[in-house]
């Protein structure tokens, strides 16, 4: 029995008319038609599906084969331009009243080209199966809805509310244009959530960090562990400002960039104090800072913090920026440094995007599906 399946892209209508149809179609009318007649009642639709599978379109087949691994635990789709009949089926048997896919565990989605991101309303169906757990993608993006003027307006795209049991959100290279509202919102209990920021190279709207938190929000007294990281290039990452994560009552893992917790007034500088945004529960705590003047905002605050009694089982501190050559700024870290060590606080110091970040991440938060990067 299947319980794993992997797909890295496939053929579609769409990608037949550009690139051409297969020369030779193995095509078995006695077993194929039965299934189609199985998958759809619809007359016209029955007919558009057999001319498909008569001309080789791998999509339509597929939306065959798949329901039919009913012991499937594990799967992963690299979503190709307009997977109409595949999108279609996973739709379908999510509304379905017996489960189709009662056994899956897990879901991961990646964007078929080196530009733009799948669409994560392709993967809302799998909110719906029963024993969904886990699941991840690489370059995706929110997409919209669009109002009569052609402006971009919310929709949560008819997604219940606490319907699903996904407890664990993993995603790569994507951008939460919406916020990933539709995603967030269906969870009973979200464990844990993770995003790493694609910036323009997936879509040219920005993401909204506050939609982001203010679905996160919802699961504040489940949540163990967050990891945001925001686009690297500051002209996309203005508005990062997300809010605390102080009410957060089970976190023990945070990942942020520091402008993305605490607000700041007009010159960039915050104008509230680290320990006003952190849990009582935090155990490792990791903060971006882009430029000099917030890295020493970010030790001064984490001297405070050694010197409170906010977060009794902090473990780790890390730091990331890109300015920890610079003069003014060593002693300070060398100072923090051995007060950590006094305090039996282990602390880690990173570039933005280094092997060694790579390293220490997958060490205790390691990925559970890769795709092999495009």
């Amino acid at each position: 029995m299947v319980q794993e399946l992997e797909l890295d892209g496939w053929d579609t209508a769409a990608t037949c008319e550009f690139h051409g149809y297969p020369t030779k179609v193995d095509y078995d009318s006695d077993v194929m038609e039965p299934l189609v007649r199985e998958a759809s009642g619809d007359s016209d639709r029955q007919k558009s599906w057999i001319s498909d599978l008569e001309r080789g379109i791998t999509d339509a087949w597929l939306a065959l084969l798949i329901p039919k691994l009913s012991n499937l635990r594990k799967i992963s789709l690299t979503w190709n331009f307009e997977a109409l009949y595949v999108s279609k089926m996973f739709a379908e048997a999510a509304k379905a009243e017996t489960p189709v896919f009662s056994h899956l565990e897990e879901a991961y989605a990646a964007h078929w080209d080196t530009e733009g991101g799948a669409d994560t309303e392709l993967m809302l169906p799998f909110f719906k199966f029963p024993a969904m757990r886990k699941i991840g993608g690489f370059r995706l993006c929110d997409g919209f809805e669009w109002d009569e003027n052609g402006n971009a307006e919310n929709s949560l795209r008819h997604i219940e509310i606490g319907c699903s049991s996904v407890t664990d959100i993993d995603l790569d290279i994507t951008n939460a244009t919406d916020g990933l509202q539709s995603w967030i919102r269906s969870c009973k209990v979200l464990k844990s959530f993770r995003i790493r920021d694609g910036g323009s190279n997936i879509s040219y709207e920005p993401p909204n960090q506050r939609r982001l938190y203010e679905a996160l929000l919802l699961h504040k007294t489940t949540l163990q562990a967050v990891s945001i990281s925001d686009d690297l290039d500051p002209d996309e990452n203005e508005n990062s400002f997300m809010g605390a994560f102080a009410d957060f009552t089970n976190l023990k893992t945070l990942h942020v960039p520091c402008t993305g917790i605490v607000e700041r007034d007009d010159e960039d500088m915050p104008t509230q104090g680290l320990i006003e945004a952190l849990p009582s529960s935090l155990e490792l705590l990791s903060l971006y800072a882009p430029y000099g003047a917030l890295l020493e905002w970010v030790i001064e605050q984490c001297d405070l913090l050694l010197d409170s009694n906010v977060c009794p089982n902090l473990k780790t501190i890390c730091i990331e920026s890109s300015s920890f050559s610079k003069a003014e700024i060593s002693p300070k870290i060398e100072e923090l440094e051995r007060r950590c060590q006094d305090g039996n606080v282990s602390m880690r110091t990173f570039k933005p995007e280094s092997l060694e970040a790579a390293a220490f991440w997958d060490s205790i938060w390691p990925v559970d599906h890769i795709f092999v990067r495009l």
